[in-house]
């Protein structure tokens, strides 16, 4: 429990505007798009990186926990707080501070929304290429912490691949400097350390971002496939051509049903797979790229559409966007994974995919970013029964062997955070997990960040 009044201790540093204790307020910020939700005593808005320092200091003096949020959108339990400890919300720092055209970098705060900061860049001809799902509401802050993918990543690479340099707070309350924000190269780069450490290492206040050209056409395709086999073979055919799309979604039937249920959207009813493809570049590329696609998916089947313009895109997206909250009106219970397996065995994991929904006689939808074999996997059950629950934790369970034994991993983008870190030690060996500890220990000996998420500390 926290003790010593914030109020008391805090005000003077950075305001009481910013401090929030109220029971409803602390209720907001208790969870994320999980299920998993925990109090914290207190949570604080920072506008300001001093904001940032002082709020650290305070929880390093009194050990209190510190655990960082954005838009609360992540599904793992990442910004679900440590019982009775401090929520510190990065939402106000969304100014982008400056777009650098010629050398092609934005620096921008943590708070900034994915999708404002694409269409800022693109302003100036530019372009950010990271697409999580979520790129309407997810911040910068939250996709660097959780390295995050999205729709673009078998051709652009994920959040990992745009970041040139950090600014983050220390657990002693400094700040701290990497990439090319360190211009006197004093320490080494922990840029690539902190990416996708969840908030458990240090407070990013500020980031360096890569951007690149935008690319001069985009075109849209969907392919509907009787077979998801044939679907997967056909991926890899265009791929060993050496055809690299912006995007390759896949969405099974029962994510088509769903989502054509919630959008009122038509599919042909003896799809079993929807294939969307997303081609962009220069226009001779293009041409080059569409002719050749096609080629591969008229092999495959005649069921091929390309967008015609900016509306039929829009729609095509508008479905592959709505699938995760039209799940959400298919049942009313749903776990949410994200696995990946070698591209070379989305077939088998399908398969073992199916003997699960038919072992638990559950629904289990599946979509995702089939081109680097990082699947979404939503397993379905009746929340007001119990014997349903625990047998859709159970299938959860029996996907990530799967994965596991596919050579894959239980997790492609989302995290770990609370929601899977019990599931760690099937991956990784107790080496691999104690060196990773003692890490975080030496970066964080008072165990202030993000405490619990992971893996267990204690």
């Amino acid at each position: 429990m926290l003790l010593i009044d914030p109020q008391r201790k805090l005000n003077g540093k950075i305001g009481k505007q910013k401090l929030f204790k109220s029971p409803e307020d602390l209720l907001l910020y208790s969870f994320d798009a999980t299920p998993l939700r925990e109090l914290p005593s207190l949570v604080v808005i920072a506008e300001t990186e001093d904001d940032v320092i002082q709020t650290v200091l305070f929880a390093c003096e009194n050990g209190i926990p510190i655990t960082a949020r954005g838009a609360g959108s992540g599904l793992s339990g990442g910004s679900v707080p440590e019982n009775d400890g401090i929520v510190l919300s990065l939402e106000r720092m969304h100014e982008i501070e400056n777009i650098d055209a010629n050398n092609k970098v934005a620096v921008v705060q943590p708070g900034v929304v994915t999708a404002e900061l694409q269409y800022e860049v693109g302003k100036y001809g530019l372009f950010y290429p990271p697409d999580p799902s979520s790129h309407t509401i997810s911040t910068i802050g939250g996709n660097i912490a959780e390295n995050a993918g999205g729709l673009r990543c078998f051709k652009y690479g994920v959040t990992g691949h745009y970041v040139l340099g950090l600014e983050y707070i220390d657990s002693s309350g400094k700040l701290c400097k990497t990439g090319i924000f360190d211009e006197m190269n004093s320490v080494p780069d922990l840029t690539s350390l902190l990416v996708g450490s969840e908030g458990t290492l240090g407070i990013v206040t500020k980031a360096a971002l890569r951007l690149i050209y935008k690319p001069q056409t985009t075109v849209t395709l969907a392919a509907y496939f009787h077979e998801r086999d044939r679907l997967f073979k056909t991926v890899g055919e265009i791929i060993q051509a050496g055809l690299v799309p912006a995007v390759m979604e896949y969405i099974d039937r029962e994510a088509l049903k769903a989502v054509s249920e919630f959008s009122k959207l038509d599919n042909p009813h003896d799809t079993d797979a929807l294939l969307l493809l997303e081609l962009d570049g220069a226009q001779a590329e293009i041409d080059y790229q569409l002719r050749e696609v096609k080629r591969f998916l008229y092999d495959s089947t005649e069921n091929v559409t390309v967008a015609s313009g900016e509306d039929e895109r829009d729609k095509l997206w508008k479905l592959r966007r709505a699938i995760s909250p039209s799940l959400i009106r298919a049942a009313t219970g749903k776990i949410h994974e994200d696995i990946a397996v070698p591209r070379g065995k989305l077939s088998d994991l399908s398969a073992q995919i199916t003997e699960v929904s038919g072992k638990y006689n559950l629904p289990i939808a599946v979509y995702g970013h089939v081109g680097d074999g990082n699947l979404h996997v939503v397993v379905m059950y009746d929340s007001d029964s119990e014997v349903s629950q625990n047998s859709s934790k159970s299938a959860s369970h029996d996907i990530f062997k799967a994965a596991i034994s596919l050579g894959g991993t239980i997790t492609g983008e989302h995290g770990i955070g609370i929601a899977k870190k019990q599931f760690l030690p099937w991956q990784l060996s107790p080496e691999t997990i104690s060196a990773t500890v003692k890490l975080k220990s030496h970066l964080d000996p008072h165990r202030l960040f993000n405490p619990g998420k992971i893996f267990n500390e204690d």
